[in-house]
């Protein structure tokens, strides 16, 4: 104990900023004297209705602990102010008032998760110029007011939010001008048919529709995205039967799994892309011809859907400076017919100037997938390490002896068989 309170004050309110929740600040009043006035100056209030001991029926008592640490605390700024209400014994006025305080204070990042529970964001945001993170969770968003902004927002995390239609989604994406950060975790079966994110100054967007159970039956269904400035990527989308994305020429690294049927609508839109991982349905034409991937470096991409190698060729034809390259089908379980394949005579630019790296995982052998292995490492000439991952070696030793005497045409290329 003589050590810890040997510790600069500073050092000290960082400890206290980590715990849990504000109440755990407060019972470490009770260590030291010295500790009876530090708690006051943590910048962090994680406040959760369900760590209260005693409350009684109508909340009362965590509201009375609310208020006690606003009134007790000394801290000018704070960092973040995290509002976790699992009863239903708010008003609106009451999450204002608390929210008043915290803008009052210059709060940097506000969490609010309403467990379920309707919410209209507190007007008071719209005069808090230190506001930058705003996460909303387990909520029901009602519509906002019409000149409702949030002038400072660059970080907006929207979990299982539930929207009361599509245009609330535009009139709250609308109202940061700011916004670089978008994170959406789609609540099930909510009202919103198209998730359309228009944000001229967004540079990064994650995605995950892939949780619970949909009901929604609409005939069209998904995501339209316009960022002209994305860079950053990460969408994960298997309810959706519709996803677009306009232009977007600054995207640097992509993750991309989804399931609907339209490719062509999306995999054109990532010219100036620099990582890709992508798993996809695809067509005939799994993207507009034209399309040129001329900065990509490093592909990954899941073999579970038929058309792979259709979509595989056409990006090699068109990414000339390819240098990795990863197939992998082991987070699928399910499995898919390649198909029947042609391999070209032209071989791609990067087989020959770029690509060194191949990694496959779950490699079965088929005949299918030897000829494609085939055909790439007799055409790869820059190939440094070749790496095969399949569950079937003891099982049928002819997988690896047709590898190891598959011909490679880069005398320097590493064959590892795990």
């Amino acid at each position: 104990m003589e050590s810890i309170n040997d510790l600069p004050d500073e050092m000290l309110v960082k400890i206290l900023s980590s715990f849990p929740t504000f109440k755990e600040t407060i019972r470490t009043s009770l260590i030291s004297k010295r500790w009876q006035d530090l708690w006051k100056l943590v910048p962090v209030f994680n406040l959760n209705d369900n760590l209260v001991d005693d409350y009684d029926d109508d909340g009362e008592s965590f509201k009375s602990f609310v208020y006690r640490c606003f009134l007790f605390s000394k801290a000018q700024v704070l960092e973040r102010l995290c509002l976790k209400l699992l009863l239903p014994y708010y008003k609106s006025s009451i999450i204002n008032d608390w929210v008043k305080t915290g803008v009052t204070r210059s709060v940097k990042e506000l969490q609010l998760n309403m467990c379920g529970n309707n919410l209209q964001l507190p007007s008071c945001l719209g005069r808090c110029r230190t506001l930058e993170t705003l996460k909303l969770q387990g909520l029901k968003l009602k519509v906002l007011p019409q000149f409702f902004r949030l002038p400072s927002v660059k970080t907006l995390h929207l979990l299982s939010v539930k929207f009361p239609s599509d245009e609330s989604v535009e009139s709250l994406l609308s109202s940061c001008p700011v916004l670089e950060n978008l994170v959406v975790n789609k609540k099930e079966d909510d009202n919103v048919v198209i998730f359309n994110i228009s944000v001229p100054t967004l540079r990064s967007l994650t995605i995950n529709n892939s949780e619970g159970v949909r009901t929604n039956n609409a005939e069209i269904h998904g995501f339209v995205i316009k960022a002209p400035s994305l860079v950053y990527l990460n969408i994960k989308d298997t309810f959706s039967n519709f996803i677009m994305f306009e232009y977007m020429p600054e995207v640097i690294k992509a993750n991309i799994e989804v399931v609907c049927d339209q490719s062509e609508k999306f995999i054109g839109s990532l010219t100036s892309i620099q990582h890709l991982s992508l798993c996809s349905r695809t067509s005939k034409i799994p993207y507009h011809r034209g399309s040129f991937f001329f900065y990509l470096e490093h592909l990954e991409l899941r073999t579970s859907y038929a058309g792979w190698w259709n979509l595989l060729y056409h990006i090699l034809e068109d990414a000339p400076r390819l240098k990795s390259l990863k197939l992998d089908k082991s987070k699928h379980t399910s499995s898919c017919d390649i198909g029947k394949i042609t391999l070209s005579k032209v071989v791609p630019k990067c087989s020959l100037t770029h690509l060194e790296i191949l990694e496959w995982r779950s490699y079965k052998g088929t005949n299918q997938e030897m000829n494609v292995a085939k055909y790439i490492l007799k055409n790869a000439t820059c190939l440094k390490k070749a790496t095969f991952s399949t569950r079937y070696k003891n099982k049928n030793g002819g997988i690896l002896l047709k590898l190891k005497s598959t011909y490679r045409v880069s005398k320097r290329c590493q064959l590892v068989i795990d």
